[in-house]
């Protein structure tokens, strides 16, 4: 008779066996473990059956019991998209924006081999007519009195574009990809601490992005200082920021429009964040051309004022500005943030900064997203103003004010 030492943990069966077996005491064990991954099952949880899909989207499987797996694998139209080996089995992709089905799988791979599969077939929308339009997607944030509000659904969301409500085709909850401009005034007015606690602030919102999220760090005064790739790695994204000295004037305008630029062609939620007085000195660009800019860009924008905004809005000239000037540029920078569906937040004290940029960071992660074709859509590069009502009394919603049909 043959007889050896076994010392093995199973995660299938979630016991220490130790001591001496017998060959066949070895089968009986490799026996049980296959017996317990007959029990495996393996279901979609998300996206919801049923549910055209559009744009980033979130895949998660349950799977019973969870110790029986080695690894998850998820697949989009035949496309493997990823594999997780631990519990939460979830993961966000890009699916597209093209109107069709959309097969999505998951297998569930046992430690013995077994293995169990779930599938789902998302549906196109069906229409009465062929209708030209583009997919539109607001980014929703809702408060009651400071305290953002996370428990609303499907139904009591009314969006109403060019006065006429419209019907949601998509929606979803929680975390969505996202790309940020991380956009740094290292001007003379940020000299000393101010700028180190400027860039603290940016380094806690690169170090909580997810790993299919992607920022960039633009630190400018009267010209570039400093300009990252989009990445989703710190390293990359933080090499020499310390050798940055604050200094110059401040060519605030045509910084926001480099940003806009950057974020043209990246995919998901497009993001940027201001930290700044707000007090352009230097800009060949008007803020009016900004706002053109940014309404075509759709992307998010929030600005962390360094300066109490009465004392910004002081008089003050220069030699090729009025105090006129000064002011009508400020109101219009104002104006482009709270337009985009953004916010300000005034820091009482530099050193508030990277509470307020993981603040921001948390909202975009508790955004509700609301997608849906315009009934009406004539691509002649109008505005259409859009509002989003919900029914529930003392909420206060947030979302971009429009987009330019084109």
């Amino acid at each position: 008779m043959n007889i050896f030492a076994i010392c093995r943990i199973s995660p299938a069966v979630g016991l220490l066996y130790i001591g001496l077996s017998t060959f066949s005491q070895h089968a009986a064990l490799g026996q049980a473990i296959a017996e317990h991954e007959r029990l495996l099952d393996v279901s979609i949880s998300s996206p919801a059956p049923g549910q055209p899909l559009f744009g980033d989207i979130e895949i998660a499987a349950n799977v019973y019991p969870e110790g029986s797996v080695s690894a998850v694998e998820f697949f989009v139209d035949g496309k493997m998209v990823g594999t997780i080996e631990t519990p939460p089995f979830s993961l966000l992709t890009d699916i597209g924006q093209e109107n069709r089905e959309h097969k999505i799988e998951i297998r569930a791979l046992g430690f013995s081999g077994n293995e169990m599969r779930a599938t789902l077939v998302s549906p196109s929308i069906r229409v009465d007519e062929e209708i030209d339009a583009e997919l539109q997607q607001l980014y929703v944030t809702v408060s009651r009195r400071d305290q953002r509000v996370l428990d609303l659904s499907k139904e009591e969301f009314t969006v109403i574009d060019d006065g006429k409500r419209q019907r949601l085709v998509t929606f979803a909850r929680g975390d969505v990809r996202l790309t940020a401009a991380i956009l740094i005034d290292s001007s003379v007015s940020m000299r000393g601490e101010r700028l180190q606690y400027a860039l603290r602030g940016a380094v806690s919102f690169v170090d909580g992005i997810k790993s299919t999220d992607d920022a960039s760090i633009i630190l400018f005064s009267d010209r570039l200082q400093y300009l990252t790739p989009f990445s989703n790695d710190s390293a990359v994204l933080t090499a020499g920021l310390d050798s940055v000295n604050a200094d110059g004037g401040t060519s605030l305008n045509d910084h926001i429009y480099l940003a806009l630029k950057k974020l043209e062609h990246q995919q998901g939620r497009r993001v940027i964040i201001l930290l700044s007085d707000g007090i352009d000195t230097h800009s060949a660009l008007r803020m009016a051309e900004i706002n053109w800019l940014a309404r075509r860009s759709r992307a998010l924008v929030y600005w962390l004022c360094t300066l109490p905004r009465d004392d910004a809005n002081k008089s003050r000239t220069s030699a090729w500005k009025s105090s006129i000037a000064y002011r009508t540029e400020y109101q219009k920078l104002t104006q482009m943030v709270l337009e985009t569906g953004g916010r300000i937040v005034t820091l009482k004290r530099i050193q508030d900064a990277e509470v307020a940029f993981k603040d921001i960071l948390l909202e975009l992660r508790e955004q509700y997203v609301l997608g849906y074709y315009p009934t009406i859509s004539r691509g002649d590069g109008e505005w259409h103003r859009v509002s989003v009502r919900v029914p529930r009394s003392g909420l206060h919603v947030r979302t971009r004010g429009g987009y330019v049909d084109y």
